[in-house]
């Protein structure tokens, strides 16, 4: 049962790739290197659970399938198969457990998969309760509402750089998703636009979206569970030359939440009626200039402020400007300085523009040497406890696998 043997399970296995990496749910420090011995040797207990609709008037579940992937470092190293009882219920006997391994049961329903909370292996627990949650399906747009926007904003390189954190609400008892098959088990959920002209560069999960630069608009393709706080993180960048600047970003859905723009440059004048100044926001040892209004838009409604002040280079984390307590609302930074990168982003955009002006490509030397940077850097943060081992492992994953990439090149 170590290999995938049917094309059903290497779906669940490459959704839940993804859904790892998205979900930010990575494998506790320290935990035991993925052997077959570790398998075979470890003691044996029992998963159960059972699968719920939660649409209401709908068919209780039977006869689905079900599968328990146990997990490690990203990897599926162990799975079994089964269906419900008439009743929704399931049971895996024999399942071996290992401390620290992840496990997660995952069922397969109108095309899509529904899983349960993830739990870490414990010996001395060897009975381990994993529901399932499924619902049917809807592609109405309407049960869609943005909840909030927060960004953080930065003038450097010519450039105006954005890194946003936008939540997504749906007030059905459906699950929302679009019907067009992506690939690879994927389909379309919500639809990100951006403001005109802006250029990608970083997803919290690059596997999870498809980018459209000539429209520029991110499709997701993670589905919305009902009544959950479905996150999307993007960071873009937009050119801008120090004058006055517009920027306009459509909703297409409707907002009705609080947005927040956070400036951390005394030389960044915003100006917006939708977002009017809300004084100074302490975020660990920085303080902010932060801009916060709740907004109630339609869809096709834009959030609109202007922009003026200096655009040379800086450095692309947020200026200390006065020391703060620790414990302060971190929330918005904390989630984009752990996901996205900012030393990496700042360095490789400064090469990446500097080429363009000089209309030659960036060299994949300049880049590795970047990335190699920046990874020692987590590495270094992590070893000495300053950055959780979650949002290291979530960090430092996309930042290797390119680094990867160029050096295969």
């Amino acid at each position: 049962m170590m290999g995938v043997h049917n094309p059903r399970l290497s779906r669940i296995i490459f959704l839940f790739a993804i859904l790892f990496i998205s979900s930010g749910y990575a494998a506790a420090q320290g935990t035991p290197t993925a052997t077959v011995d570790l398998i075979t040797g470890a003691p044996h207990g029992t998963v159960t659970g059972k699968v719920t609709n939660g649409t209401a008037a709908s068919p209780a579940p039977s006869n689905v399938a079900v599968t328990l992937l146990i997990n490690h470092d990203d990897n599926t190293v162990f799975h079994l198969n089964t269906q419900t009882a008439a009743d929704g219920s399931f049971q895996f006997n024999d399942v071996p457990l290992v401390t620290g391994y992840d496990y997660v049961t995952a069922a397969f329903y109108r095309d899509h998969i529904f899983n349960s909370a993830f739990l870490v292996g414990n010996t001395a627990n060897t009975a381990l309760d994993l529901p399932i949650n499924i619902y049917e399906l809807t592609e109405d747009p309407s049960v869609l509402s943005i909840s909030s926007s927060e960004a953080q904003l930065n003038a450097q390189n010519g450039t105006l750089e954005v890194r946003q954190v936008l939540r997504f609400h749906n007030s059905s008892d459906r699950l929302y998703t679009t019907s067009k098959d992506l690939g690879d088990g994927r389909f379309g959920s919500v639809l990100i636009s951006l403001p005109p002209g802006a250029q990608v560069v970083s997803l919290d999960n690059q596997s999870r979206y498809i980018v459209s630069p000539t429209d520029f608009t991110v499709l997701d393709t993670t589905p919305v569970l009902p009544g959950d706080e479905h996150v999307v993180i993007i960071a873009y960048f937009i050119p801008y030359d120090g004058n006055d600047a517009l920027i306009e970003q459509p909703v297409n859905y409707p907002f009705e939440g609080q947005a927040k723009l956070l400036v951390s440059s005394d030389d960044l004048k915003i100006k917006s009626q939708q977002l009017p100044d809300a004084g100074s926001q302490p975020v660990n040892e920085t303080v902010y200039k932060s801009y916060t209004g709740a907004l109630k838009l339609k869809s096709g409604d834009v959030i609109r402020y202007e922009v003026s002040g200096a655009a040379g280079v800086s450095d692309f984390s947020a200026k200390t400007i006065a020391k703060v307590p620790a414990g302060g609302n971190d929330t918005i930074l904390f989630v984009l300085t752990g996901l996205i990168g900012l030393g990496v982003v700042a360095t490789i955009l400064a090469l990446l523009l500097r080429q363009r002006q000089q209309n030659q490509p960036a060299r994949p030397d300049q880049l590795i040497d970047a990335l190699t940077r920046q990874i020692n850097l987590l590495d270094q943060k992590h070893a000495a406890g300053e950055l959780p081992h979650d949002i290291w492992y979530q960090q430092r994953k996309p930042l290797q696998a390119r680094l990867e990439e160029l050096q295969g090149e």
